[in-house]
């Protein structure tokens, strides 16, 4: 539900406290209570004698639960919860009586506490809460791109670590902390410096908290491609070692894998077979 639909529900019910109806209560058969209009609840089983509580013009029940006498002894009615019980079907929880000063109690507490924290006052932590957010996202955002711009600096430097085979040379590294697209562009990067009779294959996971995604890249240069290795079926054979899969164009692709314990055996495979297609 809608909080303004909430808000109409909460002041329906306390305009009936406020009213003061009477509540009476009786038994009676079953067959007799529905006759006089008395709803059931969804669910619940019944006798073929029911307790029926009558609010004139308000309510009429079936309920074996005890009642107040008089609408106004309830004092007040708040919405605490409402949530999903079946399909179409929502229930809301509330609280009523001295029941409303102890949870309101408990919320002033959550406010002062807060204001204490935030060094700011109850009508104003909204909007600080929100400035916090929007700080905390500009940080993630910002020491995001710095480790993307050392991961590809770091990337660069694995042209030092190229493997030469007669005249063709490969790199096959491991590089956390970089996502699909900038790991693409490093790897791109490398096989430019590297030059067209070259092969470079990087992975690593993208997210240091998300140790279940891997991402594997694979660059081809043309005379590597010419010579019969395709990146989009090489790459993809590597990622099922981590469980994944994936392909792309013979000279660039991209796949994924899952299992991370797999991940340093993968590359490790992926350095023998090249050196053996380049042989």
């Amino acid at each position: 539900m809608k909080q303004d639909e909430l808000d109409q529900v909460e002041q329906l019910v306390n305009n009936w406290i406020a009213q003061a109806h009477p509540i009476n209560v009786e038994t009676m058969p079953i067959d007799q209570a529905l006759a006089a209009g008395a709803l059931a609840m969804f669910g619940e089983k019944y006798g073929e004698i029911v307790r029926v509580i009558n609010v004139p013009g308000v309510s009429m029940e079936l309920c074996g639960g005890t009642h107040v006498k008089n609408t106004a002894q309830l004092g007040v009615f708040k919405i605490i919860s409402e949530t999903g019980i079946a399909s179409g079907i929502r229930r809301i929880e509330a609280v009523s009586g001295p029941s409303v000063l102890d949870y309101l109690s408990q919320r002033d507490l959550v406010v002062k506490q807060l204001c204490d924290h935030l060094k700011s006052q109850p009508t104003d932590i909204l909007d600080r809460v929100l400035s916090l957010q929007t700080e905390v996202k500009e940080l993630e955002k910002n020491l995001l791109s710095i480790r993307k711009q050392l991961a590809f600096s770091k990337a660069l430097g694995f042209v030092d670590k190229s493997i030469a085979i007669g005249d063709s040379q490969f790199v096959v590294e491991r590089l956390d902390g970089v996502d699909g697209s900038s790991l693409q562009k490093a790897a791109q990067s490398l096989l430019d410096q590297l030059g067209d009779n070259a092969a470079v294959v990087l992975s690593g996971i993208p997210d240091p908290n998300i140790q279940n995604k891997i991402v594997f890249v694979a660059a081809f240069g043309p005379k590597i491609v010419s010579s019969g290795l395709n990146a989009g079926k090489f790459i993809g054979d590597i990622a099922k070692i981590c469980g994944g899969g994936g392909g792309g164009r013979p000279n660039f692709a991209q796949a994924g894998g899952r299992d991370l314990k797999s991940l340093n055996h993968a590359l490790e495979s992926a350095r023998e077979q090249l050196t053996i297609a380049l042989s």
